[in-house]
């Protein structure tokens, strides 16, 4: 397994804009990553800098703990912060997840992550307004670093079509055709679990504790933004959502969708007594469909982005159903958002999904005491 490499450089050198010509970067500045900063990280993590962390087997490449916390450090995260990250990019190595798809892909495949348990609120991030927007540090650059890994250990530099792209002269294997702005940061997603206690958080409906700090991790196309102010009572909500996810025409016998619903939502779902269990089970029972209504209706059998559309019905196609889910725990309910604005957020698949509990390291007798 390869060390990384220690480069000296002279003092009169903008450290900034050498990380730029060795093609480090994401397009924007990144934090020159000093033996320093890098040391500090890894021991953040609780675990030795040659530590293996995954395997990329199409490329052939070991990614350690040391490799990480480069790329952690570059994106900014503060040293507390790559235990969370490297336990995204382990989940992003399983076979669950589809490592290769997410980094090789022509279509706009971004990295997803929500984040659940105490080391939300230990390492102050924002589960309430613009959550998936900027102005949290740790939001932020925990899903940047994860990015900077993809580019710099996994080696998908962006850029198809311009060779020349890639300051350092590396070969462009992100394939991305248009890709998307959460290309930068992934859609970090934060669960509110204090506010609505009867709408158990996504890592305790999943088999965890709540004492344990775990990330959800996935691969997806993009979100919907679906304005649902006026509907009064939860059935009116999902009767609303199911109507936007089935005009999506993804409809599968596989698959996931995630769903981000913010307080004016999530107040009316508590006030009418629902579970996150009773809306899964809606938003599955209101997006099923029979094989031979997709068809009909103009959309391709599997939900798959490059499937054809419309093909003829078939006999026995009346009995076989599909939905936007492959069951209804392939729902995933996540509560957060600011206090106003009744805007459900819906992230629809290219990939798989996985999860890790975060190696949140022991405190030290000193801090203990």
């Amino acid at each position: 397994m390869d060390a990384s490499r220690l480069l000296d450089v002279a003092d009169d050198i903008d450290l900034i804009e050498y990380c730029y010509a060795q093609g480090w970067t994401d397009g924007l500045p990144v934090v020159p990553p000093t033996p320093e900063k890098v040391a500090a990280a890894v021991a953040a993590s609780g675990r030795a800098a040659d530590d293996l962390v995954c395997t990329y087997a199409e490329r052939q490449r070991d990614v350690t703990v040391e490799h990480v916390a480069i790329n952690a450090v570059m994106a900014g995260c503060r040293p507390e912060y790559l235990p969370v990250v490297l336990a995204i990019v382990e989940a992003m190595a399983t076979d669950a997840f589809g490592l290769h798809a997410a980094n090789a892909t022509t279509g706009g495949s971004a990295v997803g992550f929500v984040v659940n348990g105490p080391i939300r609120r230990s390492l102050g991030m924002n589960y309430r307004g613009n959550v998936l927007g900027p102005g949290n540090r740790a939001n932020s650059t925990i899903g940047r670093a994860v990015r900077l890994t993809q580019i710099n250990a996994f080696g998908s530099v962006p850029g198809a079509g311009n060779e020349s792209i890639d300051p350092g002269g590396r070969p462009i294997l992100d394939r991305a055709a248009v890709g998307q702005p959460a290309k930068y940061a992934g859609y970090h997603i934060v669960e509110n679990e204090e506010d609505y206690p009867t709408l158990r958080p996504l890592h305790v409906e999943r088999g965890h504790a709540p004492e344990q700090s775990v990330v959800t991790v996935f691969a997806t196309v993009g979100h919907l933004q679906l304005s649902i102010h006026h509907e009064s009572t939860a059935a009116e909500i999902v009767e609303t959502i199911c109507h936007h996810l089935v005009g999506t025409g993804r409809f599968g016998r596989t698959g996931f969708c995630v769903l981000v619903i913010p307080p004016e939502n999530a107040d009316i779902f508590v006030r009418d007594g629902w579970t996150k269990a009773d809306i899964r089970a809606a938003i599955y029972a209101g997006t099923s469909r029979s094989v031979a209504w997709v068809k009909s209706h103009g959309h391709s059998l599997t939900g798959g982005l490059m499937d054809r559309r419309g093909a003829p019905v078939q006999p026995g196609d009346d009995d076989q159903i599909v939905a936007i889910a492959a069951t209804p725990e392939d729902i995933l309910v996540t509560v957060a958002g600011g206090p106003a604005g009744a805007f459900v957020q819906v992230l629809l698949p290219y990939g798989g999904m996985a999860e890790r509990v975060v190696r949140v390291p022991s405190p030290s007798p000193e801090e203990v005491v």
